[in-house]
């Protein structure tokens, strides 16, 4: 026992002193798929969404509570200088009156009010479920597109470092050829302009990578100073292709067409409620009573029966409610084709940013070889004394906007194409697999 004991403790006791001089591990790399589960996990906006989904779940509750019954229980206690002869017959002598009574009323007929307000109310619940998987979408895209902002600034500044490189290994030479005679003081003089033109805008870089990592933390729904590592993967792995054309298939599932659809049955029940204004209701009431002059009353009674309720002038107020219904149903058809409009250009604006930027990815590849050949050409020719500083310097200014422009247009194409999901109003798997409710109102009363 003692000999186990032992090992035990050591055992402790090295592990304990491996995790002190033992640097902590780092945080994994994250993939854009890795942020968008974290932030559909602890984004505020969902949280927010989610919480109208509930009151809307509450709303449907209440406006169901219309179609039940209804019990109330009343008790009173009064004294009297005298009492009244109709008392008088019930609790005979005294001056105190104790009532209590337990009442139920149930609608029979309300002229389609109370369904219509429950149809409202369950039309009201399915929009949120789809404001919901909206704003779902949207972080997702505020995230991927945050995510490619990051990594696009991350290249750049490695392309900025490759240049200050470049730019150092030249003066090195220039002022070596200077040394031994063979280049001009001004040769070292431009080749250092040109490097603190380089570096300046590799401060401008470093300063850019700290900006968009904060903004990818925000979007995720994190503090803006969390540690944040991305990985690198530059592989495409969607063509556009694919996608385009699909606007027509799209648009039936897309959450923001949905709820137009939702707005538009919903001032459609509107109506109803605005019709009901001008009929009649018909109620079941039923009560029993107990009354007396000591408690607990002794004088039991109970009744029975039907209460109708006509409207015959309001002076116009059903007629306008009708009215401004119609109007409502108007409005909603209007704004569902500005809608339709809306979400195609969102499609088109999106399918030209990835055509656009896929041409630029076809020209800047080029680019980016010939200006890598062209500055190798230059630096031999300077450093065997054929060429001159002002040629290097101009090829490693070539080589560097080219460098840019083939990064921008790379994360610009994957920027477009995440713009293009969202505009199709489509699901990101990690949203797809959670599934939307779906389900209609209907039913009269």
């Amino acid at each position: 026992m003692r000999k186990h004991l032992c090992i035990f403790t050591l055992t402790l006791m090295v592990t304990l002193g491996l995790a002190k001089v033992l640097p902590a591990q780092p945080n994994a790399a994250l993939s854009p798929k890795d942020c968008v589960k974290i932030a559909l996990g602890v984004h505020p906006e969902l949280q927010l969404a989610a919480q109208r989904v509930q009151e809307a779940q509450q709303k449907v509750r209440q406006a169901r509570s219309l179609k039940g019954p209804e019990v109330d229980f009343d008790t009173s206690w009064t004294e009297y200088e005298s009492l009244p002869p109709s008392k008088q017959k019930i609790i005979g002598a005294g001056a105190t009156d104790i009532y209590s009574e337990v009442a139920l009323r149930q609608l029979l007929y309300s002229g389609g009010r109370t369904q219509a307000l429950l149809d409202q109310a369950r039309l009201d619940l399915l929009a949120a479920h789809e404001e919901l998987r909206r704003t779902r979408q949207s972080v997702a895209f505020q995230v991927t597109k945050a995510f490619f902002i990051l990594r696009q600034a991350e290249e750049l500044l490695r392309a900025q470092q490759e240049a200050v490189n470049q730019v150092e290994a030249h003066l090195e030479i220039a002022r070596k050829r200077l040394a031994v005679g063979t280049a001009k003081e001004i040769d070292v003089m431009k080749a250092e302009v040109q490097l603190a033109d380089v570096q300046q805008a590799r401060i401008a870089a470093e300063n850019r990578v700290a900006v968009a990592r904060m903004t990818l933390n925000v979007a995720m729904g994190r503090p803006a100073d969390t540690p944040l590592e991305i990985v690198r993967d530059s592989v495409i792995t969607r063509s556009p292709e694919t996608m385009l054309g699909l606007f027509g298939e799209a648009l039936p599932s897309h959450p923001e067409w949905i709820q137009s659809e939702l707005s538009l049955r919903r001032a459609q029940a509107g109506l109803t409620v605005a019709k009901s204004l001008a009929r009649p209701d018909l109620a079941l009431q039923a009560a029993y009573n107990l009354e007396g002059g000591s408690f607990p009353p002794d004088v039991d009674n109970w009744n029975v029966g039907l209460r109708v309720s006509i409207p015959l002038w309001d002076s116009g107020n059903a007629a306008g409610a009708k009215g401004a219904a119609r109007a409502r149903i108007e409005q909603s058809r209007s704004a569902q084709e500005l809608l339709r409009q809306r979400l195609e250009l969102a499609v088109q604006e999106a399918q030209v940013a990835m055509r656009d930027a896929e041409e630029r990815m076809r020209v800047t590849a080029l680019s980016v070889d010939e200006a890598r050949r062209t500055l190798a050409v230059e630096q031999e020719r300077y450093r065997v004394g054929a060429g001159s500083s002002i040629e290097v310097i101009d090829a490693q200014v070539a080589l560097t906007r080219a460098e840019t422009n083939a990064i921008r247009a790379t994360h610009d194409y994957r920027i477009a194409l995440a713009q293009l999901e969202y505009a199709l109003g489509r699901d990101p798997a990690l949203i797809a697999e959670q599934g939307s409710p779906s389900g209609a109102a209907g039913g009269s009363q």
